[in-house]
């Protein structure tokens, strides 16, 4: 039976986003729970600031889905934009909810604010990786792709401007072999899936004592310009590691720098 439950659309607030923010880790039991507390911490702290969004939410306040975002004036991201661009970080839908338009509602009143905000349309950076912002869900709804890179696509939404000026960040750290190895963990907590493998590296950096320098960078739009990098961690300037890595992923990027 495909029943529409009875759902609404809430403004994301900072007691919402503490309890209940990144639905996508609650279906399960999560793998992370301390990455998903320090992302649960930072978005209701930078609320308004680096973030917004709305959540999907049953009668009884039980939240589904999610979505979040930034303006571009604001919004931690790999690209740099003009201003007046609405920039969609993640959205989802729980997976016995989806096939039932709850994430067509999700999406549309996100569409509707934007437009009462005039924005001149949504970029988003998808992935070819199932599951995970694909880029074929976005071309359903009229997205175009503008840039490509490695497994990411950036597509745009107009809304009030046909295009827009996008410009990739360019990486301020050399890519560069030497000892000791030097890590930058850059942390935004946007995402817990990310935030997994800061954590892990920060630990598995220790079993080299010092052989490794760890630097630890909060995401700011100071950060941004000075280093060029929206996430993620650099080793010796390479971005080697991705979300959700496996302790023998992160000894073995480190050790392939010794």
């Amino acid at each position: 039976m495909n029943e529409i439950p009875d759902v609404q659309v809430v403004p994301l607030r900072p007691e919402n986003a503490a309890q209940s923010a990144y639905c996508c880790m609650s279906e399960v039991p999560t793998p992370w729970p301390q990455a998903l507390c320090q992302c649960r911490e930072w978005i209701s702290q930078h609320l308004g600031l680096h973030v917004d969004g709305f959540h999907l939410q049953l009668e009884s306040g039980q939240v589904i889905g999610h979505l979040y975002y930034a303006p571009s004036e604001q919004a931690l991201f790999t690209y740099q934009v003009e201003p007046g661009v609405g920039i969609l970080y993640c959205e989802w839908v729980q997976q016995r909810y989806q096939k039932k338009g709850l994430g067509t509602l999700l999406f549309e009143t996100f569409i509707n604010s934007q437009k009462g905000l005039h924005a001149k349309g949504i970029l988003v950076e998808t992935t070819d990786i199932e599951g995970q912002m694909h880029f074929s869900h976005y071309q359903t709804r009229g997205f175009q792709t503008i840039a490509a890179a490695g497994h990411n696509q950036l597509m745009y939404l107009p809304l009030s401007a046909a295009t827009i000026e996008v410009q990739p960040r360019q990486v301020k750290i050399a890519a560069q072999r030497h000892t000791p190895v030097e890590i930058h963990l850059f942390r935004g907590f946007l995402c817990p899936y990310e935030v997994s493998t800061l954590q892990l590296v920060r630990e598995v950096a220790q079993e080299f004592g010092d052989r490794v320098v760890l630097k630890e960078i909060w995401l700011t739009q100071e950060t941004l310009d000075t280093y060029g990098v929206a996430s993620g961690v650099l080793i010796n300037g390479r971005r080697k590691l991705a979300g959700g890595e496996s302790e023998r992923a992160v000894r073995q990027a480190i050790m392939e720098e010794l």
